[in-house]
């Protein structure tokens, strides 16, 4: 599997899907890797040249050596997976964290950017105590202290009981996150504020929620819909991840919007 390199990181990548196609870049939430996207990737990559990877201290991507991060610094290593990929532009699809480098790519680096799918997400997210107690939990007890927690926010009790299965992967990419990567990532939405920069983004974008979201409401979804000229609202009935809850009801959506957007010239080889 190939590796892309990023302010001293090596970050792993996979693209499957036609060559000639337009080109769809999948990032994974805080505490996941690219497998996170396993649901999607047969319908996507039918029609898109799909490039996914695990973000920085993910997976079997490296931190490099910062400990701490920005969104910036995330929204880089996307820009540089897209380079090592050979794609000049493609549409940018995250959840959860890595929206967040996605509204901050669509706003500073729009030549990269043709559609942007922000699921599960906001351009802010107090109290900063909040993250200055998990970065200490995680780096002091390491991803076992948070896992339960996590999980249960991620997805609603109903879903967990009755699909254990589908919860059994997110558990095993949880556990097997870097702690110092994970404490690294937290930090750069803890010191994130991008509700001004949204009002700069002119991509077209459809903003996903989930309706039993607790992480990051359907509230959030609205402000950031609000904020952007034009962008549409997808609410599906699920907590926060929402492409493996409600697995179909996201590809749909994700597709139906970019059908709807203007043509993209193809990836490159």
């Amino acid at each position: 599997m190939p590796f892309a390199h990023s302010g001293g990181a090596r970050l792993r990548y996979e693209i499957t899907g036609p060559p000639d196609a337009p080109a769809l870049l999948l990032i994974n939430s805080l505490g996941c890797a690219l497998e996170m996207w396993d649901p999607q990737l047969a319908d996507f990559s039918t029609r898109f040249r799909v490039v996914r990877y695990d973000a920085r201290g993910h997976g079997r991507s490296s931190l490099g050596n910062n400990p701490e991060l920005e969104i910036s610094d995330l929204a880089g290593d996307a820009v540089a997976v897209l380079e090592a990929a050979g794609v000049e532009r493609a549409h940018w699809c995250g959840l959860s964290m890595v929206a967040m480098s996605t509204m901050w790519a669509a706003a500073h680096s729009p030549e990269r950017v043709t559609t942007v799918i922000l699921s599960n997400t906001s351009a802010f997210m107090p109290p900063r105590e909040n993250w200055d107690s998990r970065i200490e939990t995680v780096l002091s007890h390491g991803m076992s202290a948070l896992v339960d927690t996590i999980l249960g926010r991620w997805f609603t009790a109903e879903f967990a009981r009755q699909h254990p299965e589908a919860l059994q992967p997110i558990r095993a990419m949880l556990l097997a996150t870097d702690p110092k990567g994970y404490a690294a990532c937290c930090a750069a939405i803890r010191d994130m504020d991008q509700r001004e920069s949204l009002n700069t983004i002119r991509a077209s974008a459809l903003v996903i929620a989930g309706a039993r979201d607790p992480a990051t409401p359907p509230e959030h979804a609205e402000q950031i819909q609000k904020r952007i000229a034009g962008a549409r609202l997808t609410v599906l009935d699920a907590a926060h991840l929402s492409n493996v809850e409600s697995a179909p009801g996201f590809t749909a959506a994700v597709l139906a919007f970019l059908s709807d957007s203007p043509p993209q010239e193809t990836a490159g080889a």
